[in-house]
């Protein structure tokens, strides 16, 4: 990797990291803020999995499309990693 990789990979890290904190916040403000996750989680994994990319060959689509679904689930792990993190230290 190069530097400007690098210094991209970073950028897009810690969008990442802001928007899983910002929306476990998010989650914390519902009453059954688990229950919230687990539907937004089940919804945007089955939007991933139906998504495709007109231009593409079938095949790169699903591809593409399995990639969005894995992203998809690591970030909204991150919310629920972050959530159970704020519980554990004196929040929701």
């Amino acid at each position: 990797m190069d530097e400007s990789e690098i210094k991209a990979e970073v950028r897009l890290w810690a969008l990442e990291v802001l928007v899983a904190n910002s929306f476990a916040m998010l989650c914390a403000l519902d009453p059954a803020p688990d229950d919230l996750l687990a539907k937004i989680h089940q919804q945007m994994i089955e939007g991933a999995r139906k998504k495709t990319f007109p231009g593409l060959h079938a095949a790169q689509s699903d591809v593409i499309s399995s990639e969005l679904e894995a992203a998809v689930d690591r970030l909204l792990g991150m919310v629920g990693m972050q959530m159970r993190h704020g519980r554990g230290t004196g929040g929701r």
